[in-house]
């Protein structure tokens, strides 16, 4: 048997209450609805492709940002804090150009609110590192 949408249409809800949230997808920018309050995209495709596009960008800031943080010396060299500021204009023209202008990153609450350690503070003697 073929299951396919038009045979599937019959086993969900048709009524407005089956999709209470109208979210907005973060990819295409199309609206959309959900029975979910947290959806974020429309579909697979363009899921894949928001993380894709994040994935690559995040591989290049990570070795940037790790080289700023860990290997001072080169990073200084090679100002890499200026690299970090040019990757992040190139990414926003990329957004203006490619997305109509739409955001590619998420609200820094949202992570915050997933990951309340990052705000913890290490508080220890000036000088004294940890062993």
């Amino acid at each position: 048997m073929n299951a396919g949408p038009s045979a599937l249409a019959g086993l969900r809800p048709a009524t407005p209450s089956a999709t209470p949230f109208r979210r907005t997808c973060l990819e295409c920018g199309q609206p959309f609805g959900s029975g979910v309050r947290e959806a974020e995209f429309c579909g697979p495709p363009c899921r894949m492709v928001f993380n894709n596009r994040r994935a690559k960008r995040g591989a290049e800031l990570y070795d940037l940002f790790m080289a700023l943080r860990h290997d001072r010396r080169t990073a200084t060299a090679l100002k890499v804090w200026r690299l970090l500021n040019r990757c992040a204009a190139i990414f926003r023209e990329e957004d203006r150009r490619e997305r109509a202008g739409r955001r590619s990153w998420r609200d820094p609450a949202e992570i915050l609110a997933r990951r309340p350690y990052l705000q913890a503070e290490i508080l220890r003697p000036a000088g004294k590192r940890p062993e």
